[in-house]
């Protein structure tokens, strides 16, 4: 949690309100699946000039918000964890994009975890514009950290799955650990059990990085594309292309041979499904298969087969 986010200045009463129920819907569908540990001094976070956030949300003083979001957020807050300040070299201050922030304690902590290769996203609150990866240093000298340090932040849950992304590169995750994080990271996919990069030609620390592309492309353009083209092959290879994968169903003359084509069933949780599309690293090697949207899977797609190549003929 960003404590530093939360400047209130120059919100009329109206706005306030609003940005404290949508800063409490998206911690309310955080925590649904992810614990969000705040700062213990959060309540003294200086929120306006010479106002703490423990006077606005608690007192009901200025800057002045609606009962209930106050309320609400005030009540959310507090059951939120708090995270451990005896960390050995937790800074006091930091800078973020150059700029010495006050009050910025879990951004501290959110940098103490980042140089030791586990990252932790930062809430913001949304009267803040702070998105996405940002560059933090500790002001402490005492604190020396390598240059290009970044932490991730957030207004929304969806911004989630960037985050997840980044991390496969970020912190080199390694094979064993790659299908858990690939089901943070792509919630509208579903992974077959018998997925394997050991299936591939060529070892994980080659293929990780396109299989996270193809797998991104999938998830946030597929199934769009194949309902705005009525599942035209032609038209959904054309819209995915320009997300820089080459991918198509088979050709025809595969498709006529009913022996090969049943390569392309896969067995998941009992049940049986057709996964012909296919994303290509190389022309005649190393395969993502998977199948059309599945109404048996709410929607989602299934990535199947991870191989070489498949029969054609």
């Amino acid at each position: 949690m960003d404590e530093s986010s939360f400047d209130f200045r120059g919100l009329t009463e109206q706005e306030l309100t609003d940005l404290m129920e949508k800063f409490s819907d998206t911690l309310a569908e955080l925590r649904e699946r992810h614990e969000v540990a705040v700062s213990p001094w959060w309540t003294e976070a200086e929120c306006a000039d010479g106002r703490e956030l423990f006077h606005v949300l608690y007192e009901a003083g200025t800057p002045r918000a609606g009962r209930d979001a106050r309320v609400r957020m005030a009540r959310m807050m507090d059951r939120c964890p708090a995270w451990d300040t005896a960390l050995p070299g937790l800074p006091d201050q930091v800078e973020l994009g150059g700029s010495r922030q006050e009050f910025a304690w879990s951004i501290g902590y959110a940098w103490w975890h980042t140089v030791r290769q586990h990252h932790v996203a930062c809430l913001v609150f949304p009267a803040v514009k702070r998105r996405d990866w940002q560059p933090v240093s500790a002001v402490d000298q005492a604190n020396s950290a390598p240059a290009g340090v970044k932490v991730f932040f957030l207004t929304e849950p969806a911004a989630l799955t960037s985050f997840w992304r980044s991390l496969f590169a970020r912190e080199s995750v390694a094979e064993p650990d790659f299908f858990d994080r690939a089901r943070e990271a792509f919630p509208r996919l579903v992974l077959a059990e018998s997925l394997s990069f050991r299936k591939f030609d060529g070892k994980y620390s080659e293929m990780r990085d396109w299989v996270v592309h193809v797998l991104s492309v999938v998830h946030d353009h597929f199934a769009e594309a194949v309902a705005k083209h009525g599942g035209q092959p032609a038209h959904v290879q054309a819209e995915l292309g320009r997300h820089g994968v080459v991918l198509s169903p088979e050709s025809p003359r595969t498709r006529s041979k009913p022996k090969i084509m049943k390569q392309r069933d896969v067995l998941h949780e009992g049940e049986t499904y057709h996964c012909e599309w296919h994303a290509k690293k190389e022309p005649h090697r190393n395969r993502v298969h998977f199948s059309l949207p599945e109404q048996r899977l709410d929607g989602r797609v299934l990535i199947g087969i991870f191989v070489d190549h498949l029969d054609t003929e």
